[in-house]
């Protein structure tokens, strides 16, 4: 750092130190804050350099020196081209000049300088600065709504949201009203008017997948809404899901019977036949006791018919019309005796052999028998194929006696049916045993039948529910904001040197929700040029109007020949310099890489201009061209520190470009 003698036997002064106290002395004075800055930014202390460049705006704009103001925030930028504060300034005087777009891309790049750094709130406040310029942009709003909602500012969401929901939704923009919604269900205090809408506009667009998670979502707080419910049995129905689609329809009876709508619960059951014929709880529900029994009837002939796991003899009834449902399980050891079990392990053993006559003459010899289970099961099955069936349908009334007496209710439902085949519904003794099982089983009060029903299908049903609060939205409607990919994935890949960087990224989707399709197509062509292989690039090109694109090179062409007007060579290279650093706050490099050239022509030994113009090229990706503009540079001065700066800054874009 040079040093300035202030007279002899007195102190050195830094230049720093002289220009401060120049300010403190005068603090109107422009030329001391200027000057203070360019050495703060030469020295590397950028956050005092853009702190000064901001005090002396503001003292232009004091004296009314609109665009002096301007140009020492465009300075700042050339420090931090990102720098929030500074973005959101210039963009207040761009918008007092009325240069919208300008002002809207400039907030853009403070949004997301904010989001960056974690600063959510001042992101929010300076994107209602933008919704202001652009009131009727619903893409703004909706990504202003979305920063409300992940800050917890749901209320303020929902008054920018409901608006653009009603202008949309009787619009053909499906995917927009989807994803209005979307938030609105989460950011709503009550929000299921809103989920019962995205789960029917779902339905209607055959988005049967994120109408399921919609609907789970809302059945969890409303599980008896059978409008609800039939929209999930649709959907079930449309994913050919038959055993959900079955347990669903099983779900709305349970809640028709509650409400003692018996005819509704019944076509509820008859919904379920005609997906399951043999679905017994359907069947005893509509009193459809011959196909009941035929299915009882079948499952007894294939529990006879490998009786050889028990006797080790294949056994077949003498009676093919009868069909009898034998429980082999031994009885609890409580039950038995030792003397009992041996009696009954013989028994079987004639049973193996078919002496059956043997094994009644075992079984009722013995002491203590009636009160085993097997024991009964043995002599029933032996009386069967003796052919005494009236003897085994009164010992079946027996078993049942004794089931009843251990409140084993669960197990005699289908006894009851093996002894109406065999002794006929007109038996006094099973007439009065089936009217005490319908009294412990069936309440006289409605609402326990109902309840019980319920219970059982609730059970079932919350087991649908929770395999469907595993699932999560799929990728059937676009985003509503235009974002090609995410903010993420995009971060993850723009580190490869076929994308551009994430900045450029967003700036460009800017341009797109703004509709400013003239200003993305010509970013978009610099880009291709620096990029050519990016995917995401040709993502964004296909959201540009084909007559906004048609000629691209056109384009950049046209600007160029608008920038040779301006300068025609009788503009100083200070003026030409200011424009340059314009468009570099505005990152459009190539342009400003133009500009320096430009200037440089006028005055070859321009140190600003020469790296204003090394700094370009890095941007664009020239390396070694920004290399040699800066070793130009360092032969145009005689400044140590500036020197210093420049060859550090060699340095390091040769290490950035090997």
């Amino acid at each position: 750092m040079a040093n300035i003698k202030l007279g002899k036997g007195k102190s050195v002064q830094t230049d720093e130190e002289r220009y401060e106290e120049l300010i403190r002395k005068n603090p109107d004075d422009d030329r001391a804050y200027l000057r203070l800055a360019e050495i703060y930014g030469r020295s590397g202390q950028d956050v005092k350099a853009i702190e000064i460049y901001e005090k002396l705006a503001a003292l232009f704009e004091k004296k009314g020196f609109l665009n002096k103001a301007k140009a020492v925030l465009k300075q700042a930028l050339m420090i931090n081209p990102e720098h929030g504060k500074i973005n959101v300034l210039l963009a207040d005087y761009d918008k007092q000049s009325g240069l919208i777009k300008d002002a809207a891309l400039r907030y853009n790049v403070a949004v997301n300088f904010y989001q960056k750094n974690g600063n959510n709130v001042a992101a929010i406040s300076i994107l209602k600065k933008i919704c202001d310029l652009y009131p009727k942009n619903f893409s703004i709003k909706v990504k202003l709504a979305n920063m409300l909602v992940s800050e917890g500012m749901n209320a303020e969401a929902v008054k920018i949201l409901v608006p653009i929901a009603e202008s949309l939704k009787n619009s053909d923009k499906v995917n927009e009203y989807a994803s209005v919604l979307k938030l609105l269900y989460s950011a709503s205090t009550n929000g299921s008017s809103f989920g019962r809408e995205l789960a029917e506009l779902y339905i209607k667009r055959g988005s049967y997948h994120n109408a399921l998670i919609i609907l789970q979502k809302l059945i969890v707080d409303h599980q008896e809404d059978i409008g609800l419910m039939t929209q999930l049995a649709f959907v079930f129905e449309k994913t050919n899901d038959y055993q959900k689609l079955i347990s669903t329809y099983k779900h709305i009876a349970a809640i028709h019977l509650k409400n003692k709508n018996f005819a509704e619960r019944n076509e509820m059951y008859r919904k379920v036949l005609e997906l399951d014929e043999n679905d017994r709880e359907a069947l005893a529900v509509l009193n459809e006791n011959d196909r009941l029994r035929s299915l009882i009837s079948d499952k007894i002939k294939s529990s006879t018919s490998d009786i050889s796991d028990i006797t080790g003899a294949p056994s077949k009834p003498k009676t093919d019309d009868l069909d009898l449902e034998i429980d082999m399980v031994e009885a609890a050891p409580e039950e038995q005796h030792e003397d009992l079990k041996t009696l009954l392990k013989e028994a079987k053993s004639f049973m193996q052999y078919k002496l059956y006559d043997k094994a009644i003459e075992k079984i009722t010899g013995s002491e203590g028998w009636e009160n085993s289970e097997v024991a009964y099961d043995i002599l029933i099955e032996s009386y069967i194929f003796t052919g005494n069936e009236k003897r085994a349908g009164e010992l079946i009334l027996d078993l049942i006696e004794l089931k009843l007496k251990r409140n084993k209710l669960d197990e005699i439902a289908d006894l009851l049916s093996d002894a109406d085949d065999i002794l006929g519904a007109d038996n006094p003794r099973l007439a009065e045993i089936t009217k005490r099982y319908n009294a412990l089983t069936a309440p006289a009060v409605p609402e326990n039948v109902a309840e019980k029903e319920i219970a059982a299908s609730a059970e079932q049903f919350n087991d649908l529910m929770s395999e469907l609060a595993e699932q999560d939205f799929d990728d059937s409607f676009a985003g509503f904001d235009k974002n090609v990919v995410s903010a993420e994935v995009r971060q993850d890949f723009t580190d490869n040197e076929k994308e551009p960087p994430l900045t450029q990224l967003d700036e460009l989707e800017f341009y797109i929700s703004v509709d400013d399709y003239s200003s993305a197509t010509q970013l978009l062509q610099e880009l291709l040029i620096n990029y050519p292989d990016s995917e995401f690039l040709k993502e964004f090109k296909a959201l540009i109007p084909t007559t906004n694109e048609d000629d691209l090179a056109e384009t950049v062409k046209s600007m160029k020949d608008k920038v040779d007007e301006t300068f025609n060579g009788d503009e100083s290279a200070g003026d030409i310099y200011d424009m340059a650093v314009s468009y570099v706050s505005m990152k459009m490099f190539a342009e400003a890489a133009s500009l320096f050239e430009k200037a440089l022509k006028i005055d070859p030994k321009n140190v600003k201009c020469l790296i204003g113009l090394a700094n370009t090229q890095v941007s664009i990706g020239r390396f070694h061209e920004a290399v040699d503009s800066l070793k130009k540079a360092q032969e145009c001065t005689d400044d140590a520190e500036m020197i210093k700066v420049i060859k550090d800054r060699i340095e390091e874009i040769e290490s950035k470009s090997n």
